[in-house]
């Protein structure tokens, strides 16, 4: 890179001894006069460093006029007994330009940005971060005459599979006291379960919108990577981010998604092939549209390795069986598949999510053309010791594994990359024979929380079992909707019930497959009776 100047201006003060600590991490000793020269050279190319500093940031901001926000308060413990709400307020646009979803109630999953109201992204190792912006998720919901009640819990920095490292405390599912609701969605998760509101936002990096929805009896749908702009949502990696709807039922689910999908010309994760505004499919009336035809002749795809683990769980297996059999009672062709790929997916996804997301934690994600949150690096960064102390173990783990990987394997995220593409290219090439893929969405049920008291190992065991069939279409970019098929007993407790649930996995930009299906097999069966 070249320089605009190689004199420092004036302010700028770099020593050799900051040099010295660069080039010591990588074991280089200056020879001659090089240390005198290039601390020169690095004050000057702080020049820019510091003028971009000092300049005013550039976010879209909203209207307050016309989407005021009132009544915002963090909510004391006897109003927010399963610690799912985040922060409360009322938010909604005086003229909505769209009635699609006039007076529905909607949480928003806390590491998405409203602005005006803080957001915690489940984390006390840092405090005061009150975004600027909406994001353009909140603004087409107000737009669609979508009434937001407030911000749901976040696991810590929205990174964990089960509901117990949030700093303002575990999250509890809505069917069994002490037991995990999922992540990192849990807050979404238990509040729409629960009824407290119609609808509910989450973010999915390895199954964060999917294992919520399927450990708490919901509708939870990670569209097709940048169907829905993710453009003001706290990012980990960004080739994984995604945003999307939980609901109670599919045609609820389809509505949202059909307010909140679409272009915004914000957010480079939208590539080719991604709607524009006028051109989002109608999803709930097509849903309507097709009701009496239904999914006769459908060809499905039972994913043989989505059942094969050592630890598939024997009830949840049942379960998800006999609700394969109410979908060909319904008159589709389901068929057994393989895909051994599958079964190697969660250490692809893995490589690309370890080593990405600790670059995005630590402010050091690049290449990117959106709209970016330095306001919330200020807050957040460095990383210090004191900050890691405040993590949860997930994230101490992904910190230091993550570092670690980089050190030790510094070619491998390149390589995770390629992989996941061919990855991509084998579902696609299995869904050429079928029209959906199915599996269970998560392989065992809900367990029972940790104490705080436990192991580190103790704690991270409680994610097993639940990204083994949901990160592979985060890597991939396929659509995949999960929806709830019946309850299971607990591993722990055999008296205890919990939901089960099925994953549907359809092609890029099929998202209307996915929801027939979906939404034929709920109205077929009383899922909780079923």
């Amino acid at each position: 890179m070249s320089l605009l100047s190689v004199t420092p201006a004036e302010g700028i003060t770099v020593t050799e001894e900051d040099l010295s600590v660069i080039a010591g991490n990588y074991g280089y000793e200056f020879k001659g006069n090089e240390k005198a020269e290039f601390t020169t050279l690095l004050a000057a190319t702080c020049n820019a460093m510091q003028f971009v500093s000092e300049m005013d940031d550039y976010q879209p901001e909203p209207d307050f006029t016309i989407t005021p926000r009132e009544n915002i308060y963090f909510p004391m413990k006897e109003d927010n007994v399963d610690n799912a709400w985040a922060y409360r307020f009322d938010l909604w646009h005086k003229s909505p330009p769209s009635t699609l979803l006039r007076d529905k109630s909607v949480c928003i999953k806390d590491n998405i940005c409203v602005a005006g109201v803080p957001c915690l992204i489940g984390t006390d190792m840092m405090s005061g971060w009150v975004p600027k912006m909406d994001a353009t998720i909140v603004a087409r919901i107000l737009d669609a005459g979508g009434i937001i009640k407030g911000k749901a819990v976040c696991e810590n920095l929205s990174t964990s599979a089960a509901s117990f490292t949030a700093a303002t405390g575990p999250v509890d599912n809505p069917y069994a006291k002490g037991y995990s609701a999922g992540g990192s969605s849990s807050g979404t998760a238990n509040l729409v379960a629960k009824g407290e509101v119609d609808l509910g936002i989450g973010a999915d990096q390895g199954g964060s919108i999917r294992i919520p929805a399927s450990l708490c009896g919901l509708v939870g749908f990670k569209a097709t990577f940048g169907l829905v702009p993710y453009t003001g949502c706290v990012s980990n990696e960004a080739t994984i981010d995604y945003v999307g709807p939980i609901t109670r039922t599919v045609m609820d689910n389809a509505m949202l998604l059909e307010a909140i999908a679409g272009v915004d010309g914000l957010d480079d994760r939208q590539r080719a092939g991604t709607p524009f505004l006028g051109q989002v499919p109608r999803y709930s009336q097509i849903l309507l549209d097709t009701r009496d035809s239904g999914i006769k002749s459908l060809r499905i795809g039972l994913l043989k390795e989505g059942l094969s683990s050592k630890i598939m769980d024997t009830g949840v297996e049942s379960k998800f069986r006999a609700a394969v059999k109410v979908l060909e009672d319904l008159g589709a062709v389901v068929q057994e598949i393989s895909i051994p790929m599958h079964e190697i997916a969660p250490a692809i996804f893995g490589a690309a999510s370890k080593q990405g997301g600790v670059m995005g934690r630590t402010g050091r994600a690049s290449g990117r053309r959106q709209v970016m949150l330095p306001d919330l690096y200020e807050k957040m960064l460095p990383v210090t010791a004191k900050s890691i102390e405040k993590m949860s173990v997930v994230n101490k783990n992904a910190l230091f594994a993550g570092e670690f990987c980089w050190q030790k394997f510094p070619h491998v995220y390149a390589k995770s990359i390629n992989l996941c593409r061919k990855l991509t290219e084998t579902y696609d090439e299995a869904l050429k024979n079928f029209d959906v893929l199915i599996m269970p969405t998560t392989i065992t049920p809900a367990d029972p929380l940790p104490l705080p008291t436990d192991s580190a190992v103790m704690k991270m065991s409680k994610t097993i079992g639940k990204l083994d069939n949901t990160c592979p279409f985060n890597a991939t970019g396929h659509p995949a909707l999960a929806i709830p098929i019946g309850f299971v007993p607990s591993k722990a407790d055999a008296s205890i019930k919990v939901p089960a649930s099925m994953q549907i996995v359809g092609k890029h930009w099929d998202e209307v497959t996915c929801l027939k299906v979906g939404f034929a097999w709920e109205n077929a069966v009383a899922w909780k009776d079923f």
